[in-house]
């Protein structure tokens, strides 16, 4: 535990501010930064024995005198030095602000000239070295920031901090082993050129699970419990019974959404945002997003070489799940369409929706679109438009054959997906009249 103080600007009076509880590092080590001085002093020993003159005592009290100052100078760092980082928010999205709150605290009695952070995370376009110098008995603050640029999967840490003497010769480390995973999710868009398919069950058959949220389905009602929404109250039924009563919800009677996306490396196009892998991830999320908000059920299959498969399901957590599926996906995979929607059907059931996302142009794997049809799996087809994707064969005969199977389908050219939901919010600073900066 580390007591802060603070001197008051007025009085000079010096005021505790409050107590940290400081992480001490795993592995702390001294090292010799500089060999000259290290050579000379053993050379100035040598001379002292076998060429005995008050000029060699002179030079080694002054050279050895310098030692002891440098390693007393990091030892004391050593032990007084602590340093402290926190992220400030863990769900990010492709434009989004990654921020993390650094902190080190000196409580040393000797100054740190100069502390330099070691970072070794591998958030793209993401660097946290950086070199501060507090002084005695200082806390350090500062911000870092980057503006999240691609999805996936990464690690903020391990990392480290050093500092030395004045002269350079030794240096102090002191290691964080800790690391915490992040995940940097597609954005979420909201305006489309396409809507979600109704499904096949709509209007014919009422689901039998409960819906935690509000539907168009009420069911029946039950008695009012604390913490059920007002608007839920069934007025009717509670003058009835003279109780207050609440509607109980049906699940959406539309059937489960299966998104399915051609994550085979081969017809993929372009690279970045532009390039239609990141435009099918992008549509998933945003029709994912969308499907979620309207209370219907969900499930996303991407088959890259390591596939991301996640059942259709409702609510925040199926968010979450589908997000970092999304996040993780790679069209990297060598399993062609044909063998994907044959999956699918085995997994998906009967009057559920299955929206294929791909850039293919080639039929081949039509065929097992229709054999989804006659399972009772509504197929939709969003056909990434290969020429603005840079591609050389037209969409359009391919657009033609899949409405031939009665199947909808629809092209989407390069740059017609909408604006983020979610745009990133700009962090202003202010002055204070003690003249600190702080976010504001």
């Amino acid at each position: 535990m580390c007591l802060l103080l603070a001197t008051c600007p007025t009085c000079g009076t010096i005021h505790p501010m409050k107590t940290l509880a400081l992480p001490a590092p795993q592995h702390t080590h001294i090292s010799l930064r500089l060999r000259l001085p290290a050579l000379s002093l053993l050379l100035l020993l040598a001379a002292v024995f076998l060429l005995p003159d008050r000029v060699w005592n002179t030079l080694l009290i002054g050279l050895g005198g310098m030692f002891l100052v440098a390693y007393g100078w990091v030892w004391y760092l050593a032990r007084g030095l602590h340093a402290t980082r926190q992220t400030e928010r863990q769900w990010l999205a492709v434009g989004d602000q990654l921020a993390e709150r650094f902190e080190v605290w000196n409580s040393s009695p000797i100054p740190a000239l100069w502390v330099e952070v070691m970072d070794d995370s591998n958030v793209p376009g993401y660097q946290a070295a950086v070199v501060r110098s507090p002084g005695i008995d200082r806390l350090d603050r500062w911000r870092q920031t980057a503006v999240c640029q691609q999805r996936g999967q990464y690690r903020l840490g391990p990392w480290r901090i050093r500092a030395g003497d004045p002269f350079g010769i030794f240096t102090m480390t002191h290691h964080y082993p800790q690391s915490q995973e992040i995940i940097i999710h597609p954005p979420i868009h909201i305006r489309l050129p396409i809507s979600l398919p109704a499904g096949q069950s709509s209007g014919r058959h009422r689901a039998r699970q409960r819906s935690m949220q509000a539907t168009i389905n009420a069911a029946t009602t039950r008695a009012y419990v604390p913490g059920d929404p007002l608007r839920w109250i069934h007025w009717r039924t509670s003058a009835h019974h003279d109780k207050l009563y609440v509607r109980q919800f049906d699940m959406d009677a539309t059937g489960d959404i299966w998104l399915v996306l051609d994550m085979q490396a081969a017809v993929q196009l372009g690279s970045g945002m532009t390039g239609t892998e990141e435009q099918a991830v992008l549509l998933a999320a945003s029709l994912a997003a969308r499907a979620l908000g309207q209370n219907r059920a969900v499930g996303v299959a991407g088959y890259g070489r390591t596939p991301q498969i996640v059942p259709p399901g409702q609510g925040q957590g199926q968010e979450w799940r589908m997000m970092r599926a999304l996040a993780l996906v790679q069209a990297d995979g060598e399993i062609d369409l044909t063998v994907a929607l044959r999956d699918v059907g085995r997994t998906a059931e009967k009057h559920s929706t299955a929206v294929v996302i791909t850039p293919s142009a080639n039929p081949i794997w039509l065929p097992q679109l229709l054999h989804l049809t006659r399972q009772s799996i509504e197929s939709s087809v969003i056909l990434l438009d290969r020429p603005s994707f840079g591609g050389v064969e037209s969409s359009r005969g391919m657009q033609e054959a899949i409405q031939m199977l009665g199947v909808t389908a629809v092209v989407i050219h390069q740059g017609e997906v909408g604006v983020p939901l979610h745009e990133p919010k700009k962090v202003e600073f202010r002055v204070t009249p003690l003249g600190r900066v702080v976010a504001g």
